[in-house]
């Protein structure tokens, strides 16, 4: 039986503006979104009835909570079929860390039952529905790099940071819940970057690695955290150009010039139990689904 195998990355946010709250109740936000070396595995083979999720952590939910069940029955509803798939979920990315695993899954899902369906549906007509799942999700179907505005469904691509950036990634072992991340943020200290262009601030910081960045959603959780601005610093003293909070965290990460001191850094960081780390690195292509017998 054909098994489809995906690699679904994490990534990381190269700076996050928040411009104010809409009248849906989200935030109107500005980021650039960068695809990194570390993956979850999908492998996705046809079932003999529903969809059978099985992974390797207890951390998760299997069943309709989970967004690649989700995703799952959303390609089925779109191919008018039934979902009989069994999906297994190997994790890699920390869950609720800011790295986006969860909507890189469903991407990978969409994806990865695109082929295996012999489907062919079109990358515009998969972003479709992956924006019903998340507003994270498109991002994995369209490009490893990309400016993202409105709730972050509105996309760029870019141009791929070249040479690929050395990144080291540091979660403190616990989560950080994103509605409380943007519930916690005072919009009106935020104000003072409102008039930067975050477009125009991440071609500047790719052409120039000695780049500040920033994230509107850091101030909250840095304070409720501390062990987060700790991390942060420890970075830049290992020889990091640069370090910030992913997303809504807790996940922070280092920008290195190089490999050498990037794995360096993070074998010092280890030595601290409760710290999980990463050497990853920036990716230039969008993985690709493969297939097995």
């Amino acid at each position: 039986m054909k098994r489809i195998i995906m690699q679904a990355p994490a990534k990381i946010n190269l700076g996050l503006i928040v411009r104010g709250k809409r009248p849906d109740g989200y935030h109107e936000i500005e980021t650039v979104l960068q695809m990194v070396s570390l993956y979850d595995t999908l492998e996705i083979a046809q079932g003999d009835d529903g969809i059978v999720l099985a992974s390797d952590t207890s951390a998760l939910p299997l069943g309709q909570e989970n967004l690649v069940y989700r995703a799952a029955e959303r390609l089925a509803l779109e191919a008018g079929r039934a979902p009989a798939v069994r999906i297994h979920l190997a994790k890699q990315i920390p869950v609720a860390a800011g790295l986006g695993g969860g909507s890189s899954d469903a991407a990978a899902t969409l994806a990865g039952l695109n082929r295996l369906w012999g489907l062919d549906y079109p990358a515009e007509r998969l972003r479709t529905m992956a924006v019903e799942l998340g507003m994270d999700v498109p991002f994995f179907l369209l490009s490893p790099t990309a400016f993202a505005k409105g709730r972050g469904e509105q996309l760029t691509p870019l141009r791929p940071p070249k040479p690929p950036l050395w990144v080291v990634l540091v979660n403190p072992g616990f989560r950080v819940s994103t509605p409380w991340a943007y519930e916690s943020l005072n919009l009106g200290l935020t104000i003072k970057n409102k008039h930067i262009s975050m477009l125009r601030f991440s071609i500047t910081a790719f052409e120039d690695a000695r780049f500040p960045l920033e994230n509107d959603l850091e101030g909250a959780t840095l304070k409720a955290f501390p062990v987060l601005g700790e991390i942060k610093e420890s970075l830049r003293e290992l020889g990091a150009l640069t370090g910030l909070m992913s997303g809504s965290g807790p996940t922070v990460f280092g920008v290195f010039p190089n490999r050498q001191t990037a794995a360096s850094a993070r074998q010092v960081l280890q030595r601290r139990r409760e710290l999980a780390t990463y050497l990853v690195r920036t990716l230039d292509a969008v993985p690709v689904p493969s297939s097995k017998p």
